[in-house]
């Protein structure tokens, strides 16, 4: 089981959070029914995946999109999920 918090952050204040877990066995698609989770939750469009929120999630157990990352106008300074739980599978 994978377990993500996801926080909107606006002007250095988080907007809203939440916090979500998928039993998904595969990692990758895990972490995307979280983000859909969290997309829905925060009426957001899913984010783009690039690699370097990969090595973000490596290293720090958190990645942060910016609004580079969406495709349509975003209105927060950033979207964040990091790594609460992990079964490791």
């Amino acid at each position: 089981m994978l377990t993500l918090w996801g926080k909107l952050y606006k002007n250095g204040k988080t907007i809203k959070a939440d916090t979500f877990s998928s039993d998904k066995h595969d990692m990758s698609a895990a972490i995307l029914e979280c983000i859909e989770h969290f997309a829905k939750e925060f009426d957001i469009e899913v984010p783009m995946w690039h690699t370097n929120h990969t090595k973000q999630l490596g290293l720090f157990r958190k990645a942060t999109f910016r609004p580079d990352d969406f495709v349509d106008q975003f209105p927060y300074d950033k979207f964040e999920i990091q790594i609460l739980d992990s079964d490791g599978k």
